[in-house]
């Protein structure tokens, strides 16, 4: 019977831990959505060059932590409730390391920018998430 209702709970919790107020960087950024992200952001090239190792470490860390608890967007694979919830404190963690280190290079009207290509990239998240 509690198995009915561990495949919509965990579901639920990595969404929300994908969800979270601070955003997330979709699971797995090609050179070209980086790119794309550069444009809308009009980075100098000082800026370019600043970000680029953050997000670079931001995206291993995700991966990594995707990994450390069996999230597996191939198999639908998912952790327990306890991993779940662990999961959720590591990402949110990382969120806001990303965000603090984007905010003292960025402009504000770039970090507001930048603000909704993570809610956009939130969105493809949640799709790859619904297995």
């Amino acid at each position: 019977m509690m198995r009915i209702f561990k495949r919509p709970l965990a579901t639920g919790a990595i969404v929300g831990a994908l969800l979270a107020p601070t955003g997330a960087i979709a699971l797995s950024l090609t050179p070209a959505d980086i790119a794309r992200m550069e444009s809308r952001l009009n980075l100098t090239p000082e800026q370019r060059a600043a970000i680029s190792p953050i997000l670079q470490k931001s995206q291993t860390a995700r991966s990594s932590t995707f990994q450390k608890y069996g999230v597996d967007l191939k198999t639908c694979g998912r952790p327990g409730a306890l991993g779940l919830v662990r999961l959720n404190k590591d990402m949110k963690r990382i969120n806001a390391d990303t965000r603090s280190r984007l905010a003292a290079i960025l402009g504000p009207a770039q970090l507001r920018e930048y603000d909704k290509i993570v809610a956009e990239q939130t969105a493809i998240v949640k799709e790859q998430i619904m297995c």
